[in-house]
């Protein structure tokens, strides 16, 4: 049996390896670190009652929040989440912000 013409020109052919391409040097790794998000910064609010505050996280995106004040049967809305209540000296109730209704 004859091998075609076909066959034969491609026994003689020399094979073709694709090899590798030439590594490149390596980048040095940086280390995966994440930035630490800061907390929100607490901000306090005077409200209805003289002396008290209530402590609000300042947050960019935040909503006013609804919250029930215990010295009136109000209710009060501040910009952000509510984290508390703080009684205030004279001198450091008179620079804070003002609870709207």
């Amino acid at each position: 049996m004859r091998a075609s013409r076909a066959s034969r020109a491609a026994a003689r052919r020399p094979r073709i390896h694709k090899s590798k391409p030439a590594a490149r040097p390596a980048a040095p790794a940086k280390p995966a670190v994440r930035p630490v998000a800061a907390p929100p910064e607490q901000v306090l609010y005077r409200f209805c009652k003289p002396g008290w505050a209530v402590v609000v996280e300042k947050v960019a995106t935040a909503l006013g929040t609804r919250f029930v004040c215990p010295f009136c049967p109000a209710s009060h809305r501040v910009p952000g989440p509510v984290r508390g209540f703080r009684k205030m000296r004279r001198a450091q109730w008179i620079k804070l912000r003002r609870v709207t209704e």
